[in-house]
Protein backbone atom coordinates (compact mmCIF):
# COMPACT_ATOMS: atom_id res chain seq x y z
CA UNK A 1 0.00 0.00 0.00
CA UNK A 2 1.32 3.53 -0.90
CA UNK A 3 1.52 6.21 2.01
CA UNK A 4 -0.56 8.39 -0.46
CA UNK A 5 -3.11 5.75 -0.11
CA UNK A 6 -2.67 4.96 3.31
CA UNK A 7 -3.18 8.90 4.12
CA UNK A 8 -6.19 9.23 1.90
CA UNK A 9 -7.68 6.47 4.03
CA UNK A 10 -6.67 7.62 7.16
CA UNK A 11 -7.81 11.00 6.10
CA UNK A 12 -11.45 10.03 5.64
CA UNK A 13 -11.72 7.30 8.27
CA UNK A 14 -10.60 10.96 10.31
CA UNK A 15 -13.01 13.32 9.06
CA UNK A 16 -16.35 10.58 9.13
CA UNK A 17 -15.85 9.85 12.93
CA UNK A 18 -14.74 13.43 13.48
CA UNK A 19 -18.17 13.93 12.09
CA UNK A 20 -20.27 10.86 12.80
CA UNK A 21 -19.97 10.48 16.93
CA UNK A 22 -19.42 14.18 17.80
CA UNK A 23 -22.90 14.30 15.65
CA UNK A 24 -24.41 11.35 17.89
CA UNK A 25 -23.09 13.12 21.39
CA UNK A 26 -25.13 16.02 20.58
CA UNK A 27 -28.09 14.68 19.56
CA UNK A 28 -28.26 12.99 22.85
CA UNK A 29 -27.47 16.15 24.81
CA UNK A 30 -29.80 18.48 22.88
CA UNK A 31 -32.61 16.05 21.40
CA UNK A 32 -32.98 13.13 23.18
CA UNK A 33 -31.79 11.62 26.35
CA UNK A 34 -31.81 8.00 25.23
CA UNK A 35 -28.64 7.06 23.33
CA UNK A 36 -30.97 4.76 20.92
CA UNK A 37 -32.93 7.79 20.18
CA UNK A 38 -30.01 8.48 17.76
CA UNK A 39 -30.34 5.30 16.14
CA UNK A 40 -30.55 5.91 12.16
CA UNK A 41 -29.19 9.55 12.17
CA UNK A 42 -25.75 8.26 11.26
CA UNK A 43 -27.56 6.43 8.70
CA UNK A 44 -29.51 9.51 7.01
CA UNK A 45 -26.39 11.49 7.16
CA UNK A 46 -24.51 8.47 4.97
CA UNK A 47 -27.07 8.37 2.39
CA UNK A 48 -26.98 12.40 1.85
CA UNK A 49 -23.27 11.95 1.93
CA UNK A 50 -23.33 9.51 -1.51
CA UNK A 51 -25.93 11.51 -2.98
CA UNK A 52 -24.00 14.57 -2.58
CA UNK A 53 -20.66 13.14 -3.81
CA UNK A 54 -22.91 11.59 -6.85
CA UNK A 55 -24.04 14.89 -7.52
CA UNK A 56 -20.60 16.22 -7.11
CA UNK A 57 -21.26 18.79 -4.46
CA UNK A 58 -18.65 18.30 -2.50
CA UNK A 59 -15.57 18.91 -4.36
CA UNK A 60 -12.00 17.38 -3.48
CA UNK A 61 -13.26 15.93 -0.46
CA UNK A 62 -16.06 13.84 -2.52
CA UNK A 63 -13.63 12.49 -5.48
CA UNK A 64 -11.00 11.54 -2.82
CA UNK A 65 -13.66 9.41 -1.07
CA UNK A 66 -15.33 7.68 -4.08
CA UNK A 67 -11.89 6.99 -4.69
CA UNK A 68 -11.17 5.51 -1.68
CA UNK A 69 -14.90 3.28 -1.26
CA UNK A 70 -14.00 2.37 -5.02
CA UNK A 71 -10.68 0.73 -3.62
CA UNK A 72 -11.43 0.06 -0.29
CA UNK A 73 -15.01 -1.22 -0.14
CA UNK A 74 -15.63 -2.53 -3.35
CA UNK A 75 -12.54 -4.88 -3.67
CA UNK A 76 -12.87 -7.86 -1.06
CA UNK A 77 -10.73 -5.86 1.67
CA UNK A 78 -14.49 -4.19 2.00
CA UNK A 79 -15.62 -7.95 3.61
CA UNK A 80 -12.15 -8.11 6.27
CA UNK A 81 -13.88 -3.95 7.11
CA UNK A 82 -17.68 -5.27 7.92
CA UNK A 83 -16.10 -8.58 9.22
CA UNK A 84 -14.18 -6.25 11.90
CA UNK A 85 -17.14 -3.88 12.00
CA UNK A 86 -19.41 -7.68 13.47
CA UNK A 87 -16.63 -8.16 16.00
CA UNK A 88 -16.72 -4.70 17.68
CA UNK A 89 -20.72 -4.93 17.79
CA UNK A 90 -20.24 -8.42 19.47
CA UNK A 91 -17.65 -6.83 21.72
CA UNK A 92 -19.69 -3.66 22.55
CA UNK A 93 -22.69 -5.89 23.35
CA UNK A 94 -21.00 -8.80 25.63
CA UNK A 95 -19.83 -5.67 27.15
CA UNK A 96 -23.24 -4.29 28.06
CA UNK A 97 -24.23 -7.50 28.95
CA UNK A 98 -21.78 -8.53 31.20
CA UNK A 99 -22.44 -5.15 33.31
CA UNK A 100 -25.99 -5.91 33.62
CA UNK A 101 -25.08 -9.23 34.75
CA UNK A 102 -22.60 -7.31 37.05
CA UNK A 103 -25.76 -5.08 37.96
CA UNK A 104 -27.83 -7.36 39.11
CA UNK A 105 -26.85 -11.33 39.48
CA UNK A 106 -23.66 -10.56 40.74
CA UNK A 107 -24.67 -7.42 42.75
CA UNK A 108 -23.59 -8.57 46.17
CA UNK A 109 -20.05 -9.21 44.58
CA UNK A 110 -19.79 -6.37 42.57
CA UNK A 111 -20.32 -3.91 45.96
CA UNK A 112 -17.60 -6.23 47.81
CA UNK A 113 -15.21 -5.85 44.89
CA UNK A 114 -16.25 -2.04 43.92
CA UNK A 115 -15.74 -1.43 48.57
CA UNK A 116 -12.43 -3.08 48.29
CA UNK A 117 -11.14 -1.31 45.21
CA UNK A 118 -11.80 2.59 46.05
CA UNK A 119 -10.26 0.80 50.08
CA UNK A 120 -13.51 1.93 52.24
CA UNK A 121 -12.71 1.18 55.67
CA UNK A 122 -13.24 -2.49 56.91
CA UNK A 123 -12.27 -3.18 53.25
CA UNK A 124 -8.92 -4.38 51.73
CA UNK A 125 -9.03 -5.71 48.07
CA UNK A 126 -5.89 -7.84 49.17
CA UNK A 127 -8.01 -10.14 51.13
CA UNK A 128 -11.08 -9.96 49.41
CA UNK A 129 -11.19 -14.12 49.87
CA UNK A 130 -11.99 -13.15 53.04
CA UNK A 131 -15.52 -11.89 52.02
CA UNK A 132 -18.20 -13.47 51.95
CA UNK A 133 -18.59 -13.51 47.91
CA UNK A 134 -20.95 -15.85 46.53
CA UNK A 135 -18.69 -16.52 43.43
CA UNK A 136 -20.36 -18.08 40.09
CA UNK A 137 -23.86 -19.06 39.84
CA UNK A 138 -22.78 -22.87 38.67
CA UNK A 139 -25.49 -24.97 38.00
CA UNK A 140 -25.05 -28.65 38.45
CA UNK A 141 -23.08 -29.88 36.08
CA UNK A 142 -20.08 -32.40 35.39
CA UNK A 143 -18.25 -30.32 32.36
CA UNK A 144 -15.43 -28.70 32.77
CA UNK A 145 -15.85 -26.61 29.83
CA UNK A 146 -19.16 -25.16 31.09
CA UNK A 147 -17.60 -24.38 34.67
CA UNK A 148 -15.14 -22.34 32.98
CA UNK A 149 -17.57 -20.50 30.79
CA UNK A 150 -19.11 -20.01 34.59
CA UNK A 151 -15.86 -18.48 35.75
CA UNK A 152 -15.32 -16.01 32.79
CA UNK A 153 -18.90 -14.44 32.94
CA UNK A 154 -18.26 -13.94 36.55
CA UNK A 155 -15.19 -12.58 36.16
CA UNK A 156 -15.50 -10.31 33.25
CA UNK A 157 -19.44 -9.12 35.12
CA UNK A 158 -17.65 -7.93 38.04
CA UNK A 159 -14.93 -6.27 36.61
CA UNK A 160 -16.71 -4.50 33.90
CA UNK A 161 -19.94 -2.73 36.21
CA UNK A 162 -17.27 -1.97 38.60
CA UNK A 163 -15.36 -0.55 36.08
CA UNK A 164 -19.34 1.47 34.93
CA UNK A 165 -19.82 2.48 39.06
CA UNK A 166 -15.94 4.22 38.85
CA UNK A 167 -16.65 6.09 35.89
CA UNK A 168 -20.19 7.01 37.26
CA UNK A 169 -22.12 5.38 33.91
CA UNK A 170 -20.36 6.92 31.84
CA UNK A 171 -19.03 3.53 30.42
CA UNK A 172 -21.78 1.98 30.08
CA UNK A 173 -23.44 5.72 28.59
CA UNK A 174 -20.38 5.13 25.77
CA UNK A 175 -20.17 1.64 25.04
CA UNK A 176 -24.48 2.07 24.42
CA UNK A 177 -23.00 4.86 21.90
CA UNK A 178 -20.73 2.63 20.32
CA UNK A 179 -23.00 -0.29 19.70
CA UNK A 180 -25.65 1.64 17.68
CA UNK A 181 -22.63 3.24 16.09
CA UNK A 182 -21.29 -0.22 14.84
CA UNK A 183 -25.05 -1.25 13.85
CA UNK A 184 -25.45 1.74 11.90
CA UNK A 185 -21.20 1.24 10.73
CA UNK A 186 -22.63 -2.14 9.11
CA UNK A 187 -25.37 -0.88 7.41
CA UNK A 188 -23.40 2.13 5.72
CA UNK A 189 -20.10 -0.21 5.09
CA UNK A 190 -23.09 -2.53 3.10
CA UNK A 191 -24.39 0.11 1.46
CA UNK A 192 -21.27 1.86 0.57
CA UNK A 193 -20.27 -1.61 -0.89
CA UNK A 194 -23.49 -1.86 -3.03
CA UNK A 195 -23.24 2.23 -4.13
CA UNK A 196 -19.51 1.90 -5.37
CA UNK A 197 -18.84 -1.29 -7.54
CA UNK A 198 -15.06 -2.86 -7.58
CA UNK A 199 -12.96 -0.68 -10.74
CA UNK A 200 -10.57 -2.19 -13.33
CA UNK A 201 -6.99 -1.24 -13.00
CA UNK A 202 -7.40 0.87 -15.49
CA UNK A 203 -9.73 2.91 -13.94
CA UNK A 204 -8.06 3.11 -10.58
CA UNK A 205 -5.03 4.02 -12.32
CA UNK A 206 -6.85 7.50 -13.26
CA UNK A 207 -8.02 7.97 -10.34
CA UNK A 208 -4.39 7.63 -8.67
Amino acid sequence: MEKKDLKEKFLILGILTGVFLPMRILFVSYVSEHWLGSLGLVSAFGIVLVVLIKRKKLGWFGKLFEKQMRKTMGGNSGKYIIGFALFFLIYFGATLYFIERGNTIYSDDKEIFYLAIIEVEGYNISDIRAYDLKGPELISSQSQLFNTFSKLDYMFSIAYSVMNDMSDGWMSHLVVVMFVEQIEVIGLLIFFRKSYKPISKIQQANLN
